[in-house]
């Protein structure tokens, strides 16, 4: 490697360095950090130190051409996370921790917020009972609602209750890329565990994830490959729609969804996508690697 090439990192390699083959796995790592609470920033940083060795925050500032205050909040975060520690040397050096380890650390984290949260619910259930309500409820019929919801992680969890919840059946209409992440997220599983009427209609049969060869066939169709690859919806029981306004065509932080109850909204969408299924196509058995789909 000569001189220009080791001043290029994974991160920022060009599409003609030699480098470039290994930034799309490094970008996917980064969307799964994500997962895990970091920011991409601090993901960025926590795999630069991984690869690259002890780093001065002087040198991830100019090797990843962050801010020089960002980069010293972002290390000082990581340090604290567990996943990064600092080295007794002048300047200070940060290095991190293998990932392996710093994944399990991540999780035994997330495990303490939530078994906190649990120790908490009943507590807090009670105290919210003891408080009276301060109106009257209306024998008028309940207004139909909707909900804004921004992020995978807030979207993914909604259709995850919907799911739980179907007691009718469910359908899903999405293309190849919302299918990856939906997998990632083990959205996948739990439709093909629902003991309800599930339908999946994808936008390709050719990009068909292990797991979804695996679920009954008859509960899974393709549409034609050239319809539109933005249009992504989950409807519950015909009475709970979310229908995606952003899908996985966006960056991860910029995915957008609209939840709603309107039954004439969710008339319309149920009109589309039966129109959709009847004119679809068994899916074929198609041996992919899933990480293709994410690229």
């Amino acid at each position: 490697m000569n001189e220009a090439e080791k001043s290029i990192n994974i991160l920022n390699s060009s599409p003609d360095s030699k480098l470039y083959e290994y930034k799309l796995g490094i970008e996917r790592i980064t969307m799964e950090l994500v997962k895990f609470g970091l920011t991409k920033t601090q993901a960025k940083v926590f795999i630069y130190l991984g690869k690259y060795g002890s780093k001065s925050s002087p040198e991830v500032c100019k090797d990843l051409k962050l801010p020089r205050t960002e980069t010293y909040h972002v290390l000082n975060e990581l340090t604290n996370r567990g996943i990064v520690v600092s080295e007794f040397s002048y300047p200070t050096k940060f290095s991190a921790i293998p990932m392996e380890k710093a994944i399990s650390t991540m999780v035994k984290t997330e495990q303490t917020k939530i078994g906190m949260l649990a120790e908490k619910e009943k507590e807090i259930t009670q105290l919210w009972h003891q408080i009276p309500c301060f109106f009257t409820k209306s024998n008028e019929p309940e207004c139909e609602k909707f909900q804004m919801l921004q992020g995978s992680s807030r979207i993914h969890s909604k259709m995850q209750n919907m799911i739980s919840n179907s007691k009718i059946g469910c359908k899903l209409l999405c293309g190849a890329k919302d299918l990856s992440r939906f997998y990632y997220s083990n959205l996948i599983e739990i439709f093909e565990a629902s003991s309800s009427n599930m339908k999946l209609l994808i936008s390709s049969d050719v990009l068909v994830p292990h797991l979804i060869q695996n679920m009954n066939k008859s509960s899974i169709r393709s549409w034609p490959k050239n319809m539109a690859k933005n249009q992504c919806f989950l409807l519950k029981d015909d009475d709970e729609l979310l229908i995606f306004l952003r899908n996985a065509n966006f960056p991860t932080r910029n995915i957008f969804a609209f939840w709603t109850n309107s039954k004439s909204l969710i008339d319309s969408i149920c009109l589309l996508f039966d129109y959709s299924w009847d004119h679809s196509k068994p899916i074929k058995q198609a041996n992919l690697i899933i990480s293709e789909l994410g690229n």
